[in-house]
């Protein structure tokens, strides 16, 4: 794909803008560069490029100048041998579209593009200096792995490593051998503690079913005792409510006594209580208003008729604005006017001295004098313009006669040189293949790193071989050794982990069931040092008693009698004891059947760790078989396993380093050879060319070339740089020919404009002095000014003297009116009592309208106050006629009466209530009747013995629940619930996760694996040309610090070397942060042409990546961005112009457009 035109017609800041890339031409690079300012719109353009492939955003941020539905981008595109002109629309269907707006099929472009997605285009053929800085970083991270690096060019996926890492970084929490803290381990560890759980809680169902019974018989005990002191406290309450009762009695009956004493009395209204002191306070209160009013209403009276108004208040009122406003001009006038004519004759004395300069002292209209405008900035301009005319006229001569003389001399001096080249031009082209062959090829650095590698895999073999001591012997007896695979190594490991196991808990068994069996028998021995706890004494006693009475049967004698009375005491003697200390009998017989468990329990455990210690030795056995008998010894299976996994590690070790260094030898012969075939030819060249090469060696023979070619260069180049400063000089001479006589037609035709503008002044006589008019012209710009400063001061000093004539008789005429005295001289003194005059007659005005207003306001409160007196005389007229008193002090003690019987029975009420509430009965009579049948003193003794028993009760209750909660306690670690099957879900649940986490585990090291694979076959793949054209382009980019690139072998990959000029190398990741850069950059562009060889190429964009590059380093991007372009279109985006100068000056066929 081509672009061959990008229509910006409405995107971003663009509107109808469009950039013509042309069509491509044969042979020459398709390299444009987009020159613009900062802000130009360049990165706009590139996102346009891009929406158009791929379609405009839902949220573009282009929008800011034209709306989404307006935003349209075209192009015309040139793949598969034809051109095409599409256009992109903002809308979400059918948004590409033809030149005729007809929509066209995504698979079109996505044919065109080989399926590339937008992200895809954007990291593998688009460079920016973000993206080299990611690329160095990837270079640190890979730490040099060509495969990776190859791939990250290619693709432009810098972030590779890191991915990969953080992949294998995941595994490893996951799983990872020997570790404890992963999470398969922590799973592990998780399984057994539930293991330890089911096991502590599970028990028999015969011994559950016993702690069961218990547990009911206590709770139904407890049960008991909690129903039954549950009764007693129910009826020690209802005992208390009937004592609490009594005292509630006494106080009804002293309450009723109190209410009959009161008598009857009259029941007033209730509001009467709370008016009562109210109308008590009004009674005193409105007398003494009342007075008071009528004394302030005789007072205001006399006040008003006291005023005295000024009849020629308002005549003076009227003109009191321009009383006020005359008076203050005139003041102002006679202030300033002493100051303005001092200032008017000082501009008059300005104006005269600038008539003078002017040399028109006695002009009779200085404003005559004045010039326009127009024709004093002509004259500024003929002015300004004289130096320059002379001066380009005096370069022009003074430049001619320089280049006349330096053409001389330059012709002179061809004459005389005769510069000739000693190396015809075949013989030099021949010589400068083969060093360019020699020079260019990688040969003498890799025949270096692959000695050098060569050495350093013979020491390390010879390292991994002394690493098997104590075994002896060269590498073909090393192959002939037993071997195994790691699995074989794993499998036996875990079988002597599990034997071991075995080993380990069959012995803490043992031991355990010693202990015990110990223990037991030490237990047995003190019961058996009691005789009366013998169960064989206590038969043969017992024999004894009987025989004894057998005895005395067949006797019955006094003898007989005697001996078995004594028998029968000594048996009934040991009965007794025995009967008594059954507990310790019955512990006896347990510890007999303990001790014979016991001892079958350890023979059995004997036997499995017997059986256990067989498989181990077997194991170790097989494990000695593969080991040589020089580092074979006896050890457990653990310790075996782990030398035996280390000597197979080491072994490997030492065959794969074998093996490398056989490798490195093979190659190292062609390498050899190869290089002297380029020797030979370079060899044959100078020699063709007349040299003799002293040194046969290759930096010898390189530099003896490399000074023919400069030598030949060198004088090539001066003949073509003098015949070319020949024939510039000849140009220049022509141009300041040209320039001399262009600089005397000016001169001439500004002497003509001079003399013509200064005949329209009235100083044209001073046409022969510049100066002179310079003067003249600066002083006539200061006149206008002066004159209009002069003019100013005469019209306000005329104001001012007319402002003091008009007020002055004004007030004469005023003061007529108001009849006043006879004017005085002092206009301001008679205008000021005017004032005064009338701000008293406002003041008596104001004065005499407030007391007016008070008056009316004190007439209407006496009335209110008569009003309020009346109701105050309806109310009082009430409560005394209903009471049947004189006075409201009768009133007020009757009312105290009320409010006692209202208390009286309000109190006889709520004791009534009470009682009921204590007795919960529903009427007063029953709880009355029901308290005249108890007896105070029997009550109190019931409720004393009620309390003695709550407390026992209580006391039983407790220990009662002590007993049920142990019982429960002993039920709940049996774990009679569904505590094991919670826990067997638990386990299942971690089952699923271990499930789960291996399952990720193999998918990420299956991945990881299979990318690494990948990267190994993509570099074996693309590592030749790659390389190649990779290693071209790093020495051109660094300007020859660095002779190119080669690979190095390290354990299973290889590693990318920079081969410095000297013939040094230096790791990729060990580079300087600007060299990674520029190491990207090579694969990047190598990249792009592996790309290009393959598929058919698209527009690589790269957006200012030469920032901080110098200029022979952006040369040398730009040779390269040159030959990329002669397989596939290269747009590079600036702000720079120096770059594209360097662009200019290296690839001459460069297209360069301009964004404004």
């Amino acid at each position: 794909m081509r672009l061959r035109r990008l229509d910006l017609s409405r995107y971003g800041k663009f509107t109808d803008h469009s950039i013509d890339f042309g069509a491509a031409r044969p042979g020459i690079p398709d390299l444009h560069i987009i020159y613009g300012l900062n802000e130009a719109g360049k990165s706009t353009t590139f996102s346009a490029f891009l929406d158009l492939l791929y379609g405009i955003g839902e949220r573009s941020p282009y929008n800011f100048l034209h709306p989404y539905n307006t935003m349209k981008i075209g192009a015309r595109l040139e793949f598969d041998g034809a051109e095409h002109e599409v256009a992109r629309l903002k809308q979400r269907s059918g948004s590409l579209v033809d030149e005729r707006g007809q929509a066209l099929n995504e698979a079109l472009l996505l044919g065109a593009l080989g399926g590339i997605g937008r992200e895809a285009y954007r990291t593998m053929f688009s460079l920016d200096d973000q993206s080299l800085k990611e690329g160095g970083n990837a270079i640190i991270q890979s730490k040099g792995e060509l495969g990776e690096l190859l791939f990250s060019a290619s693709s432009g996926l810098a972030g590779l490593s890191k991915s990969l890492a953080a992949a294998a970084d995941e595994a490893n929490q996951i799983y990872k051998k020997r570790s404890s803290s992963t999470k398969l381990a922590e799973l592990k560890r998780a399984l057994d503690t539930l293991k330890v759980e089911r096991n502590t809680i599970d028990t028999l169902a015969s011994t559950y079913a016993g702690l069961k019974t218990g547990h009911d018989q206590a709770d139904m005990a407890y049960r008991t005792a909690t129903r039954e002191l549950g009764e007693a406290q129910a009826r020690y309450q209802e005992l208390t409510r009937l004592l609490n009762a009594l005292p509630a009695q006494r106080e009804l009956t002293r309450l009723n006594g109190e209410l009959a004493a009161l008598g009857d009395v009259p029941r007033p209204p209730s509001e009467w209580f709370n008016l009562l002191p109210k109308l008590l306070q009004d009674e005193i209160r409105l007398s003494a208003i009342v007075e008071i009013a009528d004394r302030a209403t005789r007072q205001l009276v006399e006040e008003i008729e006291e005023i005295v108004l000024d009849d020629k208040a308002a005549t003076i009122a009227a003109h009191m604005d321009t009383l006020d406003q005359g008076r203050a001009r005139y003041l102002a006038a006679e202030a300033d006017l002493p100051k303005r004519r001092l200032a008017l004759a000082e501009q008059e004395g300005a104006l005269a001295r600038l008539l003078s300069d002017l040399e028109q002292p006695e002009h009779p209209d200085p404003a005559a004098l004045l010039l326009p405008a127009s024709l004093v900035g002509t004259l500024r301009d003929l002015i300004e313009e004289r130096s320059g005319v002379d001066a380009k006229r005096t370069a022009a001569e003074r430049e001619l006669m320089r280049s006349r003389e330096n053409l001389e001399r330059l012709r002179a001096e061809n004459k005389s040189a005769g510069i000739a080249s000693h190396i015809n031009h075949a013989h030099l082209s021949r010589l400068e293949a083969a060093h360019a062959q020699l020079t260019g090829s990688d040969l003498p650095a890799r025949l270096v790193m692959e000695e050098r590698n060569l050495a350093e895999l013979r020491r390390s073999y010879e390292n991994t071989i002394a690493q098997l001591a104590p075994w002896t012997g060269d590498v073909e007896v090393l192959k002939r050794t037993a071997s195994t695979e790691p699995r074989q190594i794993e499998l036996w490991r875990s079988q002597a982990v599990a034997i071991e196991r075995r080993i380990f808990d069959q012995e803490g068994r043992i031991r355990d069931l010693e202990v015990e069996l110990a223990q037991t028998k030490a237990r047995l021995a003190t019961c058996a040092s009691d005789a009366m706890l013998d169960d064989g004494e206590a038969a043969k006693l017992r024999a004894e008693r009987d025989a004894a009475w057998q005895t005395h049967l067949a006797s019955l004698d006094a003898a007989s009698a005697k001996f078995f009375e004594a028998r029968m005491l000594r048996d009934d003697a040991i009965s007794a004891s025995r009967l008594s200390r059954a507990k310790e009998l019955a512990e006896l017989r347990q510890l007999r059947q303990s001790e014979a468990a016991a001892n079958v329990a350890l023979e059995r455990q004997l036997a499995l760790l017997a059986e256990a210690q067989d498989e181990h030795d077997k194991l170790v056995q097989k494990i000695k078989a593969l080991l040589p008998e020089v580092i074979s010894h006896d050890v457990s299976a653990s310790e075996g396993l782990v030398t035996l996994e280390t000597w197979m590690a080491r072994r490997a070790a030492a065959l794969a380093a074998w093996h490398r260094m056989n490798e490195s030898q093979e190659a190292i012969e062609p390498l050899r050879a190869e290089l002297k075939q380029l020797v030979e030819a370079v060899v044959a060249s100078l020699a063709a060319a007349g040299i003799e090469a002293a040194d046969p060696s290759v930096a010898a023979l390189v530099q003896t070339a490399a000074g023919a070619l400069s030598e030949a260069r060198a004088e090539r180049t001066a003949r073509v740089t003098l015949e070319k400063a020949v024939a510039d000089i000849e140009r220049d001479i022509r141009e300041r020919e040209r320039d001399k006589h262009e600089a005397e037609l000016r001169s001439d035709a500004w002497h003509k404009d001079w003399i013509d503008t200064l005949s329209r002044t009235w100083f044209a006589d001073k046409a022969g002095s510049i100066p002179a008019v310079r003067a003249i012209l600066t002083a006539v710009g200061t006149l206008p000014s002066v004159l209009k400063e002069r003019q100013d001061l005469l019209s306000r000093v005329a104001a001012m003297e007319r402002d003091q004539v008009q007020f002055r008789e004004a007030m004469e005429s005023l003061l007529i009116e108001c009849k006043e005295q006879t004017p005085t001289k002092d206009i301001v003194t008679a205008a000021n009592a005017l004032t005064q005059r009338f701000e008293a007659a406002k003041l008596a005005d104001r004065l005499r309208d407030g007391k007016q207003a008070e008056l009316e306001k004190l007439k209407e409160k006496r009335l209110g106050l008569e009003e309020e007196l009346a109701v105050h005389k309806a109310r009082r007229n009430e409560m005394t006629r209903f009471f049947e008193v004189d006075g409201l002090a009768e009133v007020e003690a009757l009312l105290a009466q009320v409010r006692e019987r209202d208390q009286l029975e309000k109190r006889i009420t709520e004791v009534r209530h009470q009682i009921m509430d204590a007795l919960r009965m529903a009427s007063f009579d029953e709880a009355a009747t029901r308290l005249g049948e108890i007896e105070a003193d029997q009550l109190e003794r019931d409720s004393m013995e009620l309390e003695r028993r709550i407390e026992d009760l209580t006391e039983q209750s407790k220990q009662l629940y002590a007993e049920r909660s142990l019982a429960q306690q002993k039920l709940d670690a049996v774990g009679g619930d569904d505590a094991v099957a919670r826990i067997e879900a638990r386990r299942r649940t971690l089952l699923l996760e271990i499930e789960d986490h291996a399952r990720r585990h193999l998918i990420l090291r299956t991945g990881t694996l299979a990318a690494d694979q990948a990267l190994h076959l993509y570099r074996d793949r693309h590592r030749s040309a790659m390389m190649r054209r990779a290693s071209d382009a790093f020495r051109l980019i660094t300007g020859g610090n660095y002779a190119g690139l080669t690979t190095q072998p390290d354990r299973d990959r290889e590693i990318l070397i920079g081969v410095t000029r000297d013939g040094g190398s230096k790791l990729a990741d060990a580079m300087s942060t600007g060299t990674q850069f520029q190491l990207y950059l090579a694969l990047r562009l190598a990249g792009y042409e592996e790309f290009a060889a393959i598929r058919p190429p698209v527009p690589f964009v790269a957006d200012d990546i030469m920032e901080s590059f110098d200029n022979p380093r952006s040369e040398e991007v730009f040779r390269l961005l040159s030959e990329m372009a002669k397989v596939g279109q290269v747009i590079y985006l600036t702000h720079h112009w120096h770059l594209c100068e360097i662009a200019q000056r290296v690839v001459p066929d460069v297209t360069i457009h301009h964004l404004n």
